[in-house]
């Protein structure tokens, strides 16, 4: 496994563990609150962190077969969630 490959996989994870956090924030917020708004951020963490985990699974399995061209934006777009999911943290918290 390249090196930038490694580090996508292991932004990927970062980003499997921000989701976590947040559903479960998300959670508690909704049983106390009950807002459908926040029904709506709980459904799109809970599916974003299926994309994450499909993503970690498929750079793990498939690290050998994807081009190395592609390797930067990989890493770039895991960079970019990584941080949107940190400002979303931020703000919930």
């Amino acid at each position: 496994m390249n090196q930038l490959i490694l580090a996508a996989t292991l932004v990927a994870t970062i980003n499997v563990v921000l989701l976590l956090g947040l559903i479960y924030m998300y959670s508690l917020i909704l049983i106390r609150t009950r807002a459908s708004y926040t029904a709506g951020l709980l459904i799109f963490a809970i599916l974003l962190l299926l994309q994450n985990v499909v993503t970690v699974y498929g750079y793990a399995e498939l690290s050998g077969s994807i081009g190395s061209g592609l390797d930067p934006l990989l890493v770039g777009v895991a960079v970019c969630e990584c941080g949107g999911l940190l400002a979303l943290l931020r703000v919930t918290v």
